[in-house]
């Protein structure tokens, strides 16, 4: 009798084993037309008028579904580097999985499919899952476009209203005075607005117009100006290898330096945490490395008596993914809201056209209070993504 009864525990659980094995992964490239011109300051000259995506679905054996994108039109290397090496595992594998991804040339943004769908097979959210620290998060506006000091004022204006706190500005003009100036706006008319700024000097990309490099004594002028001015942080005022340079500048000012999202690898972000190139590390979950090895970063950058706070994902999906992590790390922490009206308003950025019907929002006091759905908490809405395939 005790051995039937051993045999049929065994036969249940080897078929839920077989439930957690991945049956498909399908990625789908969408075109998403954007209602204006996108004008990024990293890239001058440069008019957008739509956003390439691509969205990755992932099925288990047991039929539970996670969802993953990024920028970009990558189907075709997820269908050649990675499907083939993730169907047949177990979407628990998560290590296994960090490596097809890492070796399919840093897919990264596929972990989030994988999570998500993790979390829904505990039926629990991921901050959940984690370990929480937090159920509230504060919340700051990230603009993408340079404005006149004028006209930021009034951007700022409006984020208040809504909600927000803090705001984060793009320095990328000639010189410096005319960065300064639009700092200098906000300070006066909104003197209790936190104020990040970012000069996005980490990576530079192709663009129509000369863009304007900073060396270290820029970057270092700039930093002085901005810790008068109370300035939060100051990120990624220098290109992302320049690590010799960025510890210098950290010991030498006493404003927060913050970088982080364009670094690659666990190897990369050890040196810079290792040389305390930042204060706050900043990577990114589809950019950087995916969710399993962020929060091993998190963790080593915890230790190391250093500030993690991620960047925003590209997206609702990679924005909900942030969310969840933030609530799980110790620590100062702040949600990058990637939100500009008539720029890259919610509709257009995390829900990619309405793919995403449940956009992460503020509250009155400008703070985010993480989904309690399981997994990412992020419903799609299938129908809608064959409106944008291409």
């Amino acid at each position: 009798m005790l051995l039937q009864t051993e045999t049929i525990v065994e036969s249940s659980f080897s078929a839920s084993r077989r439930d957690l094995r991945i049956r498909s992964l399908e990625a789908f490239n969408v075109t998403l037309p954007y209602d204006n011109d996108f004008r990024p300051s990293w890239q001058p000259g440069l008019a957008r008028s739509n956003r390439e995506f691509t969205l990755v679905k992932l099925v288990t054996e047991g039929g539970v579904v996670g969802w993953a994108g990024a920028d970009g039109h990558l189907a075709g290397a997820v269908d050649k580097w990675v499907t083939p090496y993730l169907v047949g595992l177990p979407v628990t594998a998560t290590e296994s999985i960090s490596t097809v991804l890492r070796h399919a040339g840093a897919k990264w943004f596929i972990d989030m499919a994988v999570w998500d769908a993790i979390g829904k097979i505990a039926e629990l959210p991921l901050h959940r899952l984690w370990g929480s620290v937090r159920d509230v998060l504060p919340a700051y506006a990230s603009t993408s476009i340079l404005r006149s000091p004028e006209s930021t004022v009034d951007l700022a204006h409006a984020y208040a209203n809504e909600g927000f706190t803090a705001v984060k500005v793009r320095f990328h003009r000639d010189d410096v005075a005319g960065d300064l100036e639009v700092v200098d706006a906000v300070r006066t008319s909104l003197p209790e607005m936190t104020v990040m700024v970012d000069a996005n000097q980490a990576t530079h990309l192709p663009s129509p117009l000369r863009d304007v490099p900073w060396d270290y004594y820029r970057a270092l002028t700039v930093a002085r100006e901005l810790q008068e001015r109370d300035v939060l942080w100051l990120e990624e005022p220098l290109p992302r290898h320049d690590i010799d340079g960025l510890a210098r500048l950290v010991d030498e000012t006493d404003i927060y330096i913050a970088g982080g999202e364009a670094n690659t690898g666990l190897h990369e972000f050890r040196r810079l945490i290792d040389a305390r190139a930042y204060d706050i590390i900043q990577p990114d979950c589809t950019l950087s490395e995916g969710i399993s090895q962020l929060r091993k970063i998190a963790a080593y950058t915890e230790m190391s008596g250093l500030h993690f706070i991620p960047h925003h994902g590209l997206s609702g999906l990679g924005l909900a993914a942030t969310m969840h992590l933030a609530c799980t790390i110790p620590g100062p922490m702040w949600l990058e809201m990637m939100y500009e009206p008539g720029v890259r308003s919610i509709e257009e950025y995390q829900c990619l056209g309405g793919i995403i019907s449940t956009p992460i929002t503020i509250d009155e006091q400008g703070e985010v209070r993480p989904t309690e759905a399981p997994g990412l908490g992020v419903e799609i809405d299938e129908a809608a993504i064959a409106r944008f395939m291409n």
